[in-house]
């Protein structure tokens, strides 16, 4: 497939918002690729469509790939041989290479108004036929159409044969050919002076030297029109290969934002590491062909093969990465997941505490945001317990009640206040009661910690302290009392 070719592929996101889940899968197999052959990664901005371009849009693509860890090569902030590579900024690029395709004669001028061509399409639609447009502007003598145009609002059109086909061997879907019949006179240069995506998407792969297109299927239905300006310049065709898409939880649409997170930023802000998005994502769509799930970027840039990515998209499942966030979290030392924690704590906690509860919470927590979550308990001068959760099951509220009181007058005698001694302490308590161990220890637990998950109970309590801890489960009592 390679040969002695330098691989040069491009991520071209559109800034119209922030970086989306789907864009970052395929930035990711884009890297795979480029990473496993030695090749060229370029970062182009492709931004004609400027009703739609949001100016937060851009910070957003650079925070989100570096925080992912991709890495690449060329691109708008670093430059390279082929700069600029923000769209809007090539404008002269396609406006010459627009005006060189009507000297070919293989596009020409088109005059038509919005008007006209509502008027076309509507009874396009009432006859049943294809809507596009039927090419009026293509019989006006080229003399006469250049003419006008220097002085009319125009666009320029590309002169789609009338007979034969197109087609590609896709990388991922195989052969696929489109009948001409079916492909539109498509617009290339808009009369604003700005390209459509069919004119500078082929203009800028060409110029940049781009050797392999990989990209989201979605683009596969617009493939012809890129295939016909690259006959029209009788330029050669990089390899394409068009990636199965993110779909949601239902397993039919592509990921929305209405079934939860779906930007960068997002996952970010919940605690979700790096590395556990990048390994999830990648099996998203590709399947190593071995059993093995947990991947490193690196282990990913050398096993990775475009000939594993399947046909049909795959679904996104939150729960599959919450499992891959617990096995990166427990890969981490315990100094760098205080780390990593660092910029979800309080300024005001003390950092050797939380250091403490480290090896305690590790094997309990699925994302950063849990961690913090399930400690606060030790920087708070109280908790507020939900009374229902005091209640072992089967107990009433008095049961429950003197179950505390009992509890914290063991507690109060533990010598010294450790872990090892408030367990002791709790295992004489439940023995005396004739309850289980975890009817006693659940009641306290949500007497000191305000819920019933968090780190383990006993050790709670040695960093909570005995002054704290007593009194917040006489705090508890005097809840089951009222």
């Amino acid at each position: 497939m390679l040969g002695a070719m330098t691989v040069r592929v491009r991520f071209a996101p559109s800034p119209t918002g922030e970086l989306h889940i789907g864009s970052v899968r395929t930035t990711l197999y884009n890297w795979f690729f480029a990473r496993h052959y030695s090749g060229t990664l370029i970062l182009r901005i492709e931004d004609t469509d400027q009703e739609r371009y949001d100016p937060k849009a851009l910070p957003s693509i650079y925070e989100g790939l570096r925080w992912i860890g991709i890495a690449w090569d060329e691109g708008p902030r670093e430059g390279g041989p082929h700069a600029p590579y923000v769209q809007s900024q090539r404008l002269a690029t396609y406006t010459e290479h627009a005006e060189r395709l009507v000297g070919m004669g293989a596009a020409y001028y088109c005059f038509c108004s919005k008007v006209r061509l509502e008027q076309v399409r509507a009874a396009q639609q009432a006859r049943g036929e294809i809507t596009k447009y039927d090419r009026f502007c293509r019989r006006i003598d080229p003399a006469e159409a250049a003419a006008r145009a220097q002085k009319e609002s125009h666009v320029v059109r590309l002169k789609v044969p009338d007979e034969g086909s197109v087609a590609i061997e896709d990388l991922v879907h195989g052969h696929v050919e489109w009948p001409l019949a079916t492909v539109d006179d498509q617009i290339l240069l808009k009369s604003d002076g700005f390209p459509t995506y069919q004119l500078a998407v082929v203009v800028d792969d060409h110029l940049m030297g781009i050797t392999h297109v990989l990209r989201g299927d979605e683009w596969l239905p617009s493939t012809p029109k890129h295939l016909l300006v690259y006959r029209a310049f009788r330029w050669d065709v990089p390899q394409h290969g068009h990636l199965p898409s993110v779909l949601g939880l239902q397993g039919g649409k592509k990921l929305s934002k209405r079934e939860g997170a779906t930007r960068v930023t997002e996952f970010r802000e919940l605690g979700y590491l790096p590395e556990a998005l990048v390994n999830y994502l990648s099996l998203i769509g590709w399947a190593p062909g071995t059993e093995e799930e947990v991947f490193t970027a690196e282990d990913l840039i050398r096993v990775w093969r475009i000939e594993q990515v399947q046909k049909g998209g795959g679904r996104w499942d939150p729960q599959r990465l919450d499992w891959f966030n617990g096995v990166w979290i427990r890969r981490l030392s315990d100094d760098e997941l205080l780390r990593r924690l660092e910029p979800f704590l309080p300024a005001e906690w003390d950092r050797a505490t939380v250091r403490r509860t480290i090896p305690l919470i590790k094997e309990r927590i699925v994302t950063l945001v849990e961690a913090r979550d399930q400690i606060a308990f030790l920087f708070s001068d109280r908790v507020t317990p939900d009374p229902a959760q005091l209640l072992p099951k089967g107990k009433s509220a008095a049961e429950a009640r003197s179950a505390l009181g009992r509890a914290r007058e063991a507690l109060s005698s533990a010598t010294p206040f450790d872990h090892a001694n408030a367990e002791a302490a709790l295992k004489r308590l439940a023995a005396d009661l004739g309850w289980k161990q975890g009817e006693v220890n659940m009641g306290v637990r949500v007497a000191v910690t305000g819920t019933r998950v968090g780190p383990p109970l006993y050790e709670s309590l040695e960093l909570l302290g005995r002054e704290r801890a007593l009194a917040r489960i006489a705090s508890a009592e005097a809840l089951l009392a009222g």
